[in-house]
């Protein structure tokens, strides 16, 4: 028997089944939005900022639900790629979401760019450092810098956090970190060295190839450090259509995740006490097509969630 929270998530799925034929390519431009074209179940506004190196600015959207705030304030979602996840949200999935009991603020985290995917600033800002002597890093040796999670990190917990509670009535005690791919891989290096940033993480098809499975170990050594945390959930979403191995120089390492590597992960963390995991497979999706099909279900967790 269908359940109401089945049939809710079947009308938010639907209403991003469209966008799931195609795959932009990442040099993509992003057109028209409901940032752009108005929604009448949220209210828009933004805010720029420079990162402290100064070599990538950030458009931060805010998009705060058109009703009365709960008392404690909206949770809020951090939307990592967030031109891309702009992209794939539409009027009618934000009307399915406000009609919750603590719908969320919606907060975009852009490069400040026409791009859907900033492939350059993003393989700096959402990738760890692997080195300990500060020596440079690179994703792809001479094009693309790797190595700045921790400083966005702390760009996000601080300026970025400080400019969204001033623009709207947010709980600070009940904010979620939502990351694709790279940014995936961003949100659990954020659960692995400061749990306590976010109260939930969302990671969808994160790159757990990256860096030889440098994400697999860094959680491997978390769970081994045996940390209490208090309340926090971890939402791990994986596509299951098979790709194909690329073997060409625009994937950064040959490394090929082993069998079952998402249910390693998760079981892994799943031993840390006060940390919440739940895994959850999008049946026949490809990497590309989980980006859109996993942020209706995010929302509606964190709606869900709300403040309690």
């Amino acid at each position: 028997m269908l359940t109401r929270r089945d049939l809710a998530l079947g009308l938010l799925l639907a209403s991003v089944s469209r966008r799931l034929a195609a795959q932009p390519a990442l040099t993509q431009h992003i057109g028209p939005t409901v940032e752009t074209d108005g929604s009448t179940h949220y209210a828009f506004d933004h805010f720029r900022l420079d990162s402290v190196d100064r070599q990538r600015r950030y458009r931060i959207v805010i998009g705060t639900p058109r009703r009365k705030p709960p008392a404690g304030g909206y949770p809020a979602i951090y939307l990592l790629d967030g031109n891309a996840a702009l992209m794939a949200i539409d009027d009618s999935l934000l009307a399915e979401v406000v009609q919750a009991d603590c719908p969320p603020v919606l907060a975009f985290v852009c490069y400040d760019n026409d791009l859907r995917i900033d492939a350059t600033a993003r393989a700096y800002d959402y990738t760890p450092a692997r080195q300990d002597d500060g020596a440079e890093e690179w994703d792809i040796p001479g094009r693309r810098r790797s190595g700045g999670a921790a400083a966005f990190l702390t760009l996000l917990s601080g300026a970025i956090r400080a400019g969204i509670l001033e623009k709207a009535p947010v709980n600070p005690g009940r904010q979620t970190l939502w990351g694709h791919s790279y940014g995936g891989l961003f949100a659990l290096h954020a659960l692995c060295t400061r749990p306590q940033s976010f109260t939930r993480y969302v990671a969808v098809d994160p790159s757990l190839w990256w860096g030889e499975g440098f994400a697999l170990e860094q959680a491997r050594r978390f769970a081994a450090a045996k940390p209490a945390l208090s309340s926090v959930t971890l939402s791990l979403m994986f596509g299951t259509a098979i790709r194909a191995r690329d073997t060409s120089a625009r994937r950064p390492t040959r490394y090929v995740m082993p069998d079952g590597a998402g249910k390693q992960l998760a079981a892994s963390l799943a031993t840390v006490e006060g940390l919440n995991v739940r895994l959850q497979e999008l049946a026949g999706l490809s990497h590309g097509q989980t980006l859109g099909a996993s942020l209706p279900l995010a929302l509606q967790e964190v709606a869900q969630a709300g403040n309690g």
